[in-house]
């Protein structure tokens, strides 16, 4: 028995990252609660359930990076509850609605703060630190944002709280965006760059052409070492989400987003990133060259290039790509759309679909 759990503990060991990733506990929450109160710590639990997707995404590419298990590791005894299983009365109890939810508790298990859906990074941390810390409460940071108060933990958790705080995502996403490029704007070079401003990089941006991302492109070289392979990930981040919208979207229309067009794609090549959605960008050229009608013909002929998502992305995004579209052209392009529906993976086909009942409405 002891070889068997020796080996299954290696084999476990083997299938995960190595170093500081999150240590969640088996354990049950009167357990952990035991533990906090020996280790002096507090309690996160991950209120998960099988079925969720955000979820499911945290625990591989979240919960596993070396910052969030050290963070987590030195004030927390973690635990992972599903909210459907062995923790559904925990989570009746403190009333989770939303998956997934991350709670924060003191050693005897009183309710510090909340806050759902998908977070990474800085900004994972932050919602965390607005859990436990009186200061970063909702109430406390608007009180000192008021008074003109501006450090990066204040405007960060600032711009956190509008979005987790507001029933219109799209416009509290806007607004938080607004106040980060003003608090950029307040800053010189040399505090753009501080380890402390780094989340002005991966909060809210509000897209490629943006001040700060233009920013971290220009000065990749300059930031801390620390943050080098991070910095770098989003700058290839940023290239793949702009090479996307080209694709999907009918944007190079006049001569002043054809300039834009053009830098992206000598800037994507000097940085050695063109190649990886080369095709993305030769559909994106086709649309800004060719009329509706040709370019319908264009992604039929060409369509067994793109990857699976691709695929789904093009299908998905009909309704942008082909606007404005007479009636004639948007039953060609449904047509297109219907032939090729059966080559997409699940996971893009309800997008499609739904894309395809769009042009097909009767405002269309």
């Amino acid at each position: 028995p002891i070889m068997k759990k020796i080996i299954l503990a290696t084999l476990l060991a083997a299938t995960l990252p190595a170093a500081a990733q999150t240590d969640f506990r088996h354990i049950t929450f009167d357990q952990a609660k035991e533990a906090a109160k020996t280790e002096g710590k507090l309690i996160f639990v991950d209120f998960y359930t099988q079925w969720c997707g955000p979820c499911k995404r945290m625990a591989t590419t979240v919960f596993p990076k070396k910052e969030i298990g050290d963070y987590l590791n030195a004030g927390f005894v973690n635990l992972k509850l599903d909210a459907e299983a062995e923790g559904a009365d925990l989570a009746k109890t403190v009333g989770i609605k939303a998956y997934p939810t991350l709670m924060v508790f003191d050693a005897d298990g009183n309710q510090l703060g909340s806050f759902a859906g998908m977070k990474d990074g800085q900004e994972f941390i932050t919602a965390v630190e607005m859990c436990k810390n009186p200061d970063l409460t909702p109430e406390r940071i608007k009180q000192r944002y008021a008074a003109g108060e501006r450090t990066p933990e204040l405007v960060r958790a600032y711009a956190i709280n509008i979005v987790d705080s507001s029933r219109d995502y799209m416009a509290a996403m806007t607004q938080a965006g607004k106040i980060i490029d003003e608090y950029f704007d307040t800053l010189t070079d040399t505090q753009r760059l501080s380890p402390d401003n780094q989340f002005l990089y991966d909060t809210y941006t509000t897209g490629y052409n943006s001040p700060r991302i233009q920013f971290m492109i220009d000065n990749r070289d300059r930031f801390d070492t620390t943050y080098t392979d991070a910095i770098a990930e989003n700058i290839k981040t940023q290239h793949q989400r702009e090479a996307s919208r080209y694709f999907t979207t009918n944007a190079v229309t006049d001569d002043t987003t054809r300039r834009q067009f053009e830098d992206f794609k000598q800037r994507s090549r000097q940085l050695g990133y063109a190649s990886d959605y080369e095709t993305q960008l030769r559909f994106a050229e086709a649309r800004a060259t060719m009329d509706t009608d040709a370019y319908i013909k264009y992604c039929d002929k060409n369509y067994s290039r793109l990857t699976d998502d691709e695929r789904g992305q093009l299908l998905s995004q009909l309704n942008a790509i082909f606007a404005p579209a007479t009636p004639e052209q948007t039953r060609k392009v449904t047509a297109f759309a219907r032939k090729h529906l059966a080559t997409l993976p699940a996971s893009s086909l309800i997008w499609a679909a739904y894309a395809i009942n769009e042009l097909e409405s009767p405002r269309h």
